[in-house]
């Protein structure tokens, strides 16, 4: 995507959205616990009152070269679904294969990240909305995110 088209794509969102977006950034790796899974990553945005994420379709690529004549195993179904930033009840730091086990056995099963944990294994967020719904994420910068978060569920107050 060039710099003009992602101009009118944020542009296009914001339209969607009816105000400006505050806070953007990629995901490499999306999870619901028992829901949608993307292994490939989601764009998360937000207007400080609703979180979206959405993903695309991708071609089947090595190092981001398209593999001529590969086809994708299944067919592509978008993924586009958001919740209120006021519904987050908790953010926290866990390891991936917690996450992982979690994900396998549909109900949660991770702990807080300990101190070896962070210094020797992948970490993702892990955000926990009121109804009991958990998401986990690979943020770029996991403090960032959480403060963004907190100071947009402060302005709500």
């Amino acid at each position: 995507m060039d710099t003009g088209d992602t101009i009118a794509f944020l542009k296009e969102r914001e339209e969607k959205l009816g105000s400006p977006i505050r806070f953007k950034t990629y995901t490499p790796w999306f999870a619901k616990l028992g829901g949608e899974r993307r292994d490939w990553g989601v764009f998360l945005y937000t207007d400080g009152k609703t979180i979206i994420y959405e993903d695309f379709d991708r071609e089947p690529m090595i190092l981001g070269i398209p593999i001529p004549g590969r086809k994708k195993k299944e067919e592509y179904v978008k993924l586009e679904a958001s919740f209120p930033v006021s519904a987050i009840k908790a953010i926290d730091r866990v390891t991936r294969h917690d996450a992982e086990a979690s994900l396998r056995k549909e109900y949660d099963v991770s702990r807080s990240a300990g101190i070896m944990s962070k210094a020797l294994r992948k970490l993702v967020t892990k955000i926990t909305l009121e109804d009991g719904s958990v998401y986990f994420l690979e943020t770029m910068d996991h403090k960032k995110f959480k403060e963004m978060i907190e100071t947009f569920q402060k302005e709500e107050r």
